[in-house]
């Protein structure tokens, strides 16, 4: 069993159903499908927590009625949250516009990222961090020395990630790589979304390295149905996408971040690493809930979660 520590949101989603694709200017009818447990903490270390690792939630919430819900259903679920910070005031809601086919539009409420006022300095075996703000920089780099730090790509490639392990979904990072290339060479690096992006590594690369330091070990990027890749300075692995009936698109890229840490964790190759996390998102997928489903547990306690080291 790892010790993961998660510097992520743990958020209160409302869920709105929708009968038609989100369309600018359009009337559309919902389904309010209530509140439901979110954020990157929660949809990440619960798959991890499932999987047998200790998941320590580093967080805040409002000390208002949803943020003590927030921390009672966490504790249900069995996520360690005695490094979540209560702040005064409200923590809202966010609301997650779902279509009929499986797509989100997640709208949040306007709010300056700020980390916990107090920021452990325990060893832990692993630091997954998926925060907004540039102040986490320094905290990760603390880490390094003696910690496995994985991050989520920064927003628009905005904030210094200093890391070992580097998530990107493909449109996040080409979003960043438009505000850090020439267009030219960005208009290029967005027309290999259906033929792969081994032809831009050099570019990718680099872009990774300036956001993570020379700590970067891997940039992994999520491309949907077409699948993830992985980027080193000397290797390209891709591996495709399981088959999946969509439902919700909510939550699949944290389960991917679980999976992907569970499969390093366990020491297997980066290609069978990967295969075990595009596993996790496909049940996040197919479900209707934020968090992973009960598939993925069922999943992880009959077969093990683990796939071939070779």
């Amino acid at each position: 069993m790892a010790n993961i520590r998660l510097l992520a949101n743990l958020n209160c989603d409302r869920v709105l159903a929708l009968d038609e694709p989100l369309i600018a200017g359009s009337r559309l009818q919902y389904r309010d499908q209530g509140r439901r447990l979110g954020g990157g903490a929660a949809n990440t270390g619960i798959g991890l927590l499932w999987a047998g690792h200790q998941a320590r939630i580093l967080s805040r919430v409002g000390n208002d009625e949803t943020g003590a819900w927030l921390l009672k259903t966490a504790t249900e679920l069995g996520l360690d949250i005695s490094e979540v910070e209560q702040f005064s005031g409200e923590t809202g809601e966010l609301l997650v516009l779902v279509d009929g086919g499986g797509e989100r539009t997640i709208l949040r409420q306007h709010r300056r990222p700020a980390l916990p006022s107090k920021l452990p300095s325990s060893i832990v075996d692993c630091l997954y961090v998926n925060y907004e703000g540039a102040d986490a920089a320094a905290y990760m780099a603390g880490m390094l020395d003696h910690t496995l730090v994985v991050s989520q790509y920064p927003k628009g490639g905005r904030w210094s990630r200093p890391c070992q392990i580097m998530i990107a979904s493909y449109a996040d990072l080409s979003a960043g790589l438009s505000a850090d290339l020439n267009a030219d060479l960005s208009a290029n690096v967005n027309a290999n979304l259906n033929t792969g992006l081994s032809g831009h590594q050099d570019n990718l690369w680099h872009h990774a390295q300036q956001l993570a330091g020379d700590s970067l070990q891997w940039l992994v990027v999520t491309r949907g149905e077409q699948g993830a890749e992985a980027f080193s300075a000397e290797q390209h692995i891709q591996v495709p996408a399981p088959l999946v009936s969509v439902v919700d698109a909510t939550g699949a890229g944290d389960a991917f971040a679980g999976g992907l840490i569970h499969g390093l964790l366990e020491k297997l190759p980066m290609a069978s690493a990967l295969n075990q996390a595009s596993q996790w998102a496909a049940y996040a997928l197919s479900s209707t809930s934020s968090i992973p489903s009960e598939r993925l547990k069922h999943y992880l306690h009959t077969q093990g979660g683990m796939l071939s080291r070779g």
